[in-house]
């Protein structure tokens, strides 16, 4: 099976698990992650820090000291870069957002917590707005942001119009957004229609399922390999 992955921080062991499998693996990250320079931030006054994206734990600034601080991933890949940065004690959830908000709200206190999320400009989530309904105090801090790729590969373009494609995997609004954009351009549709298409959620299905698919589903972040088999 030939798989596409459109996301710029794909964990590198799901692409050696797929290849071991024998799956042909491409990656092409419809949007590419960029820097932001952010003020000092004083961690001291936080007691927990939240990353629901690899990005934000690569782009933050070298900490001296993050004993203190729980960090809480929202899965494995993110939760192993935590751990290259100095991170110690590290909660991971299975890639999924709702398990990482109950994983944090059954294990921490309302009155004694206070939350640091480590975010991108653009969210799929309203963590803060969620935590805050639920009484927790938390602040956002945004370290990167994300443009839209315009390397595209030709030998990409010719592998969807050739039907050599067997599945994609989309991780966001803004991605599925440009990926409608690049099919229609380049008048890929027809190259679509023995091709599966999985999604994040069930809006991002939303903006492409009026394309010919063969098929489309809905997975969660970490469970891909599931998703392949169903």
């Amino acid at each position: 099976m030939h798989i596409l992955l459109t996301k710029s921080d794909v964990a590198p062991s799901l692409v050696q698990r797929l290849s071991i499998k024998g799956h042909k693996v491409s990656l092409f990250p419809i949007l590419i992650s960029k820097k932001i320079n952010i003020p000092i931030v004083n961690y001291k006054k936080y007691t927990s820090i939240i990353f629901t994206s690899a990005n934000g734990v690569l782009y933050l600034p070298t900490i001296e000291d993050v004993r203190h601080l729980k960090c809480f991933c929202v899965g494995d890949h993110t939760a192993e870069v935590a751990k290259q940065k100095g991170f110690i004690n590290i909660y991971s959830a299975s890639g999924n957002y709702n398990q990482l908000k109950e994983l944090i709200f059954n294990l921490c206190e309302r009155d004694k917590e206070k939350f640091l999320y480590v975010r991108g400009e653009f969210v799929s989530h309203d963590l803060e707005k969620d935590f805050k309904h639920n009484n927790f105090y938390v602040e956002s801090l945004i370290n990167y942001t994300t443009e839209v790729n315009k390397n595209i590969d030709p030998k990409l373009i010719s592998s969807i119009q050739n039907k050599e494609i067997d599945t994609i995997f989309v991780y966001s609004k803004r991605a599925a957004d440009q990926l409608h954009k690049i099919i229609l351009n380049f008048k890929l549709s027809d190259g679509l229609k023995q091709c599966v298409l999985n999604c994040i959620s069930i809006p991002v299905a939303n903006t492409l399922k009026r394309l010919p698919w063969k098929n489309i589903k809905v997975f969660d972040l970490g469970n891909e390999e599931i998703s392949l088999s169903n």
